[in-house]
């Protein structure tokens, strides 16, 4: 490789070869493990989301069999607004690790079809 490509040359020194398909099967096999773990962050998170929901809605649901009173009802507000953003949260953390995972295939996908020229 010319010296012009400092990147690609980096990366041929760290893998031990300077053919162009072997680094270039190298970065893409890079991506796919950083969308991997991307997808096991947002899947992480999607859960502690979720248990803080059903927690936050099970009180929501103590509440609401408790005498209402004026403070209990801006309580409960309050409590169902925080259970809506969570709702948000949730859907947003969805489509983050169903594109990732997209992510993920399609560089996998490559990187096999590099594979294969080797």
């Amino acid at each position: 490789m010319p010296p012009r490509f400092s990147k690609c040359l980096s990366i041929a020194k760290k893998i031990g070869d300077c053919r162009v398909h072997k680094v270039l099967c190298a970065i893409f096999e890079r991506e796919e493990r950083a969308y991997m773990d991307a997808e096991s962050s947002y899947n992480e998170m999607l859960e502690e989301v979720e248990a803080r929901r059903e927690y936050r809605h099970g009180l929501i649901v103590e509440l609401m069999k408790i005498e209402r009173d004026c403070v209990l009802d801006e309580c409960l507000a309050i409590l169902r607004a925080a259970e809506q953003e969570d709702f948000a949260e949730i859907s947003r953390l969805i489509m983050m690790s169903h594109s990732a995972a997209l992510r993920a295939g399609e560089k996998g996908r490559v990187a096999r079809k590099l594979r294969k020229l080797a």
